[in-house]
This record gives C-alpha cells, sequence and structure tokens, in this order.
C-alpha cells in the first residue's frame, strides 16, 4: 500500500466520498468503508479504503490506497493526510519513513505535523498511543516535547 493513514477518531463515510468525489474525481463507489474481512472476494477493487478499528485502538480507522489514489489526488500521504485532518477536524498518524517502530509523524487537525513517539507496547498489540513530539508541533502546543538523543537525530 502508498497510503496508509491512521486518524483519530472517525471520518463520516458519506463525506469522505463526497470530498474525494467533488476535490479529486474519484467515484463514491470506489471508496470502501468497512472491515476488511466484510468486503466479498469477487467485489471490484476499491480505489480508497477505511477500516474501523478493533475495540478501543487510538489511531485506529485507516485509510489506505495505491497509485490509483496517488493518482488521483496528486499528494503523498502526508499531504493527503493533512488535507484530511483539517477538513475533518481530526488528527492522523502516518509512517516517518524512519526506521524505527514507534517513531511516527503526527498530523494536527491545522494541517501541522511533527515526528512523535509512540507506546510501543500498546504498538505490539496494534494500537498507536502517543507517548510525546520529538519537535514542536504548531497545532498541538499541550503535547510535550521530548527531543530524541543525539545519536537518533538524523532519521
Amino acid at each position: 500500500m502508498r497510503y496508509q493513514i491512521h486518524f483519530e477518531q472517525e471520518l463520516p463515510a458519506e463525506a469522505l466520498r463526497r470530498l474525494l468525489q467533488e476535490d479529486y474525481g474519484i467515484s463514491p463507489d470506489t471508496v470502501y468503508v468497512g472491515r476488511i474481512e466484510a468486503r466479498a472476494v469477487d467485489d471490484p477493487r476499491p480505489i480508497a479504503m477505511l477500516n474501523p478499528p478493533g475495540e478501543d485502538e487510538e489511531f485506529g480507522w485507516i485509510l489506505s490506497g495505491d497509485n490509483e489514489l496517488a493518482d488521483a489526488t496528486g499528494q503523498g500521504e502526508r499531504e493527503l493526510a493533512a488535507t484530511l485532518a483539517r477538513n475533518f477536524g481530526v488528527r492522523a498518524l502516518v509512517d516517518d519513513g524512519g526506521i524505527y517502530p514507534d517513531r511516527w509523524v503526527l498530523v494536527s487537525t491545522d494541517g501541522s505535523s511533527g515526528r512523535v513517539h509512540t507506546d510501543e507496547d500498546a504498538a505490539a498489540d496494534g494500537d498507536l498511543r502517543v507517548v510525546h513530539a520529538l519537535e514542536p508541533i504548531s497545532g498541538e502546543p499541550q503535547l510535550s516535547v521530548v527531543p530524541p538523543p543525539d545519536w537518533a537525530r538524523d532519521w
């Protein structure tokens, strides 16, 4: 998958479909919302999928997509996350591209973003929980900032 954006709260399905259609020309019937295991084997391949979380997962709503979504939006994962975060007033996490599984990029509701550290124990269970920021994020002034150690700053 080229996109895997984790949202803190649900994106309303019809509003998401409408935004993707109006802003990017993506047909609403190519946006699947629901559990992956509920899709029929012979269903057409969607351009985007929004999957609900398991029980009590933070950042458990996951929007995924591949090249078709990238081509339609013309945005990278972080940019699309910022667009959706601003439009829906919900925070998002995207992979920071680094080698550390507990480091992500948090996208605030105002579209600002920065790297954060997540709880390693919760992540082992598939749950993403932000512990602190690794750098200041303008839209998250309440989030404590703990810079990484010198040896890890080049990520």
